[in-house]
């Protein structure tokens, strides 16, 4: 076993060797082929994980067709620890190229439409955080296939590709709207928060406009501005030329609205290397919950290092935390 791997990968591993169940085992092998960095050193344990994939999808289509197990979805990938987001779009949108650029993923690539026939995903790292792209088949036209529906409902966010070389390209991404409100899932910049309801029928979008380095790009793209409006903010790429790769990251990340928040215990250093991830809005008690759920009950203060008016202010459960927050809790 390589000794490189980083840590989102054990903990994966971890969940695939206590699994039960064959179609747990898949999720769980497919997420740990996601996160594995793409070298020689990782071609053997590639190559295992390959063959117990194969193995695992095997034993579940037998199982299938003697009726003793239920239907395998190939098309649906749980949600792993690390933010999901979904990349949707039309043939040829380019979603694949972005994915292998910005994670080292191998999906199938080519000019030619549905080189990708199932979902396929791939570990971005945006610093010390890792973000799950996963790149789909491409939507042609309405309704949008149920598994798509399920998908999107899953990740933590949407990411619609448009390609500006394509002269259908605002035809399409209206395609993409429509479809998913049909099935009551509606694009949104930022979530109601305020309505639980309405939120769990809304997904943040971002709009990734594709191919910008196109002689057609900046004409389909004023069609485009038009179009959106302020409906969903955007990043304008080009893999082939390398533009809006080096921040993309960072723009997904704030796309997200999430706040890294580190803990540590008193008289040790904080652990730096593994923050926290929590919604906009989030308090110090929330951050206890992730830590462990019994520090709910047990909570009694906590000093805050970061967006405090000073560091090792104590503040309480209710008490608002910031992306950086360093979190040193305290229990009865």
């Amino acid at each position: 076993m390589p000794t490189n791997l980083p840590q989102h990968y054990h903990k994966a591993e971890e969940r695939f060797k206590a699994a039960r169940d064959p179609q747990e085992k898949i999720a769980h092998l497919r997420e740990m082929m996601a996160i594995m960095p793409h070298h020689k050193g990782t071609d053997k344990t590639r190559a295992e994980l390959n063959k117990k994939l194969s193995a695992l999808l095997e034993q579940v289509e037998q199982a299938k067709a003697s009726g003793k197990g239920k239907g395998f979805n190939p098309y649906f990938l749980p949600h792993g620890d690390s933010p999901q987001v979904l990349m949707v779009g039309a043939p040829n949108a380019g979603k694949s190229s972005l994915l292998a650029a910005l994670t080292g993923a191998e999906p199938a690539i080519g000019d030619y439409p549905f080189t990708t026939t199932l979902p396929q995903p791939g570990m971005m790292r945006w610093e010390d955080v890792q973000l799950e792209l996963v790149d789909t088949p491409p939507v042609m036209q309405r309704p949008l296939e149920p598994w798509l529906l399920d998908q999107a409902r899953a990740a933590d966010l949407i990411l619609v590709l448009a390609d500006l070389s394509a002269p259908d390209c605002c035809e399409m991404v209206e395609t993409i709207a429509e479809g998913f409100e049909e099935r009551g899932l509606n694009l949104v910049d930022r979530v109601d928060s305020e309505d639980t309801l309405r939120a769990e029928n809304q997904r943040p979008t971002l709009l990734v406009a594709t191919k910008a380095d196109h002689q057609d790009a900046p004409v389909n793209l004023e069609f485009l501005t038009e179009l959106i409006g302020g409906r969903w903010p955007r990043v304008l790429v080009s893999v082939k030329a390398g533009t809006g790769l080096d921040n993309f990251a960072h723009t997904v990340f704030a796309a997200l609205r999430l706040a890294r928040v580190y803990t540590k215990v008193p008289g040790k250093p904080a652990a730096m290397d593994a923050p926290y991830l929590l919604p906009e809005g989030a308090t110090v008690l929330d951050v206890a919950a992730k830590v462990h759920r019994e520090f709910v009950e047990r909570f009694a203060s906590a000093k805050l290092w970061g967006s405090g008016k000073f560091d090792g202010q104590t503040v309480d459960r209710a008490h608002p935390v910031a992306d950086g927050d360093v979190l040193e809790i305290h229990l009865k």
